[in-house]
């Protein structure tokens, strides 16, 4: 958790803590109120998604706090970025949340005020963007040139949660969200699982995944294993 005298304190000090269940929508494009508002994400898990004509659920990235969240629209808006751009087609992507998230929500007001005055905000915010530009394009790079095996594998090391001393996926995450996330079927996740178990790299405990060997999951991802 981030205290109020670190780099996320214009949050604590100008938004108003919430908490919200999983899977609720804190972002939508067509939302008023919500492309009016930023979060502070302090803990849990977000979808950045969209919903096929089917209503099938497509994961593009998941974000783990602590971090800025759901300031692009925000920010496109108050740097006037079309004159850039031109006219850019408009995105339909959503925000859900994946586990129950503790968040500091600022007004959209309160967002263009310290963009107009606060250099070290306008830094923060370069940072926030930088960072995630750099998160999208890795993954955009790993799905196109790792397998599954490997990415599964960044997977479990990028969003395990340290719980009574063991690092530990969320239980959001089962075999189908995973497989959303990795773009494959839930049988080949299911069958990657039964392998790294098999190796001892995880084991399950009351129905999660927990992690046993770190080292030897970022051996595999080093060596860019492709478990068949």
């Amino acid at each position: 958790m981030e205290s109020k005298n670190g780099i996320f304190d214009c949050f604590f000090t100008y938004g108003e803590r919430v908490v919200v269940e999983k899977n609720k929508i804190i972002y939508a494009p067509d939302n008023k109120a919500q492309t009016e508002s930023l979060y502070y994400l302090e803990s849990g898990l977000v979808a950045l998604m969209s919903y096929s004509r089917g209503g099938e659920e497509r994961v593009y990235l998941y974000m783990k706090g602590p971090r800025i969240i759901s300031f692009m629209t925000l920010l496109l808006s108050a740097t006037n970025s079309q004159e850039i751009t031109g006219n850019v087609v408009p995105s339909h992507l959503v925000q859900m949340t994946k586990t129950r998230c503790i968040l500091h929500r600022m007004q959209g007001s309160t967002f263009r005020k310290l963009l107009d005055e606060d250099l070290k905000f306008n830094r923060l915010i370069l940072q926030a963007t930088a960072a995630n530009f750099q998160e999208v394009l890795s993954h955009f790079q790993q799905a196109l040139e790792d397998s599954a095996s490997v990415r599964l594998c960044r997977l479990l090391l990028d969003f395990y949660v340290i719980r009574d001393g063991k690092k530990v996926l969320p239980k959001t995450m089962s075999f189908l969200e995973m497989s959303k996330y990795l773009g494959t079927h839930p049988v080949t996740v299911s069958r990657i699982v039964a392998t790294l178990k098999k190796d001892g790299c995880i084991v399950k405990e009351q129905g999660s995944v927990v992690i046993q060997d770190e080292q030897r999951l970022l051996q595999m991802i080093e060596n860019g294993i492709d478990i068949k």
